[in-house]
């Protein structure tokens, strides 16, 4: 990749009568003049039908589903594309992207990861889905301390393939290897070592870029508003993501992951109450994710909250364990549940798996269980007091077992941008980021009375947040997408009701500004992407 030619022209059409494939055997009703328009676009017929589907097609259903990472999404009453291509280079996007474009048509990009609102592969609209499962290349240069990745590839593959090359070196991206690098990177993107080397978008430095014309552009090329744009903004917004090229950060040979488990018998809430104070502060080498999770009490009727400390530092437990009872002895580490093992082992580690368990499974995406959740986000820029944390303590007792927070501390490195460096906002100030969810497990959907039931849960521990969460505006993270902030887009007002709580005011407008240049059409639409007025 890093030695591809950059074109900033548009692509030339080539014309072809070599109808070597049915064509007309693709077709579904409605699609026949996008597929003729593919066809006669394309030099090789044959290629060219071997990468695209239609809901005629055996394996479209299988395609379409294969990717859909949140399992609430595969239901029949599901809207799904017209047309999926899956290319595996760059001339049929821009085809995919003409054709499109000439026969009214919306395009949705699918890299492969999470997407909470399935709005990569859903539409109430005619569109046509480009799924990049077949453009994942990653290309690691040790000695540049860089790597160039195409949108379709997981962070669990970016990350076994750094490891493949070295044990120094790593991104700072999420904890789940099943995210898609696409998307992920045009949200922002935070991981365990944030506090240390800040969000994965702070560390893109070039990109390959597709724009609403056909044009391939990389950072000098676009410009500095259209790249800032980009990294946090959500790429989609303005375009399509061919490749990020990526900075890699120094981390140690070994590093030391420790996980235990506090309950409110054993003092979780004095604990978790410290916790506010101490994580975000400590030194950057030391990141504290913590899970909070209702669950009765051995074979009795009685609940119980019970939270889970899950360490990882850059270095040993010889230099961990006086850090830790110098700042926060209520926690209670010791040696023997400290382990020293590879960055990559600690992804492992952190998805819940042992660490002896073989790192090539960051690549098997069909061996890691998929979500089945709906989820909501918020940030903590005042610690809750002791009185809030037992109310949401209570709150999580009244839930059925589907409920889940996971919390992540802030501060250090995150911090030292300004929140008008990218997009991507939630900087200085913030102590936690709070991810809420609820799975529908035993459900077949979530619509059914006991799903919904957790639905309307979730949205009421929603409310008794609110006193204990940032305001003004109440703060969300993009990459966590929730239609329920609103979808609405035809005025600043009513876009602002979701858009500032992603992006802040002065951002919003920004990408606004921007979206407007490079994109006036707004043909690069969904619900919740930067709008045009």
């Amino acid at each position: 990749m890093k030695n591809s030619h950059l074109s900033s022209s548009v692509f030339l059409l080539v014309l072809t009568f070599s109808y070597s494939v049915s064509w007309g055997a693709l077709s579904s009703p409605g699609s026949g003049e996008l597929i003729s328009c593919l066809q006669s676009n394309s030099n090789n017929v044959t290629t060219i039908s071997q990468l695209i589907f239609t809901p005629v097609n055996t394996s479209f259903l299988p395609i379409w589903q294969v990717a859909v990472q949140n399992t609430r999404f595969l239901k029949a009453s599901t809207p799904r594309p017209s047309v999926i291509v899956t290319p595996m280079e760059e001339t049929l996007i821009q085809m995919s992207l003409y054709c499109a474009k000439r026969h009214g048509y919306e395009i949705r990009i699918r890299s492969g990861g999470h997407d909470y609102e399935g709005l990569s592969y859903t539409a109430d609209v005619p569109f046509v889905m480009l799924d990049f499962t077949n453009m994942r290349s990653i290309d690691v240069d040790v000695a540049k301390r860089t790597a160039w990745v195409q949108p379709g590839a997981t962070l669990g593959e970016l990350y076994y393939r750094i490891s493949r090359e070295t044990n120094t070196l790593y991104f700072p991206a999420g904890v789940c290897p099943t995210v898609g690098v696409g998307g992920y990177m045009g949200g922002g993107g935070y991981g365990n070592l944030l506090r240390k080397y800040g969000t994965a978008a702070d560390n893109v430095v070039d990109v390959r870029f597709m724009d609403v014309n056909g044009n391939i552009l990389d950072r000098k090329s676009m410009g500095e508003d259209l790249f800032w744009a980009i990294r946090g903004g959500g790429a989609s917004s303005f375009g399509i993501v061919l490749a990020w090229k990526l900075r890699l950060v120094p981390v140690p040979e070994k590093v030391t992951v420790f996980i235990l488990n506090k309950t409110l018998e054993e003092g979780a809430t004095e604990i978790f109450h410290k916790y506010q104070f101490v994580a975000p502060t400590i030194d950057r080498n030391l990141h504290i994710r913590t899970q909070v999770f209702a669950e009765y009490i051995g074979n009795t009727t009685k609940k119980t909250i019970r939270i889970m400390f899950e360490g990882i530092y850059q270095g040993t437990s010889d230099t961990l364990l006086p850090l830790l009872e110098e700042n926060f002895p209520e926690l209670g580490v010791t040696r023997e549940i400290c382990e020293e093992i590879r960055m990559v082992q600690s992804t492992v580690v952190f998805w819940g798996l042992p660490s002896s368990t073989p790192t090539e499974i960051l690549t098997n995406r069909s061996a890691i269980a998929k979500l089945n959740n709906k989820s909501k986000s918020d940030y903590v820029r005042t610690p809750i007091p002791i009185s809030g944390l037992r109310k949401i303590w209570r709150k999580l007792m009244q839930n059925d077992g589907s409920a889940l927070l996971m919390i992540n501390p802030f501060g250090g490195r995150i911090a030292d941008f300004s929140e008008t460096a990218i997009p991507y906002p939630h900087r200085a100030g913030v102590l936690l980021q709070i991810l809420k969810t609820v799975n529908f497990k035993g459900q077949p959907s979530d619509t059914t009375p006991t799903s919904l039931r957790r639905i309307a849960w979730l949205r009421s521990l929603d409310v008794l947040l609110t006193p204990y969460v940032s305001k003004n505006p109440r703060e969300a993270y993009s990459n966590y997408n929730d239609l329920d902030l609103g979808v609405g887009s035809a005025n600043y007002e009513e876009a602002s009701v979701w858009g500032e709580r992603y992006w802040k005011r002065d951002n919003f407008k920004k990408l606004i500004q921007i979206k407007a240049k490079v994109d006036p059409q707004n043909f690069f639409r969904r619900p919740q992407s930067i709008p045009v007025f």
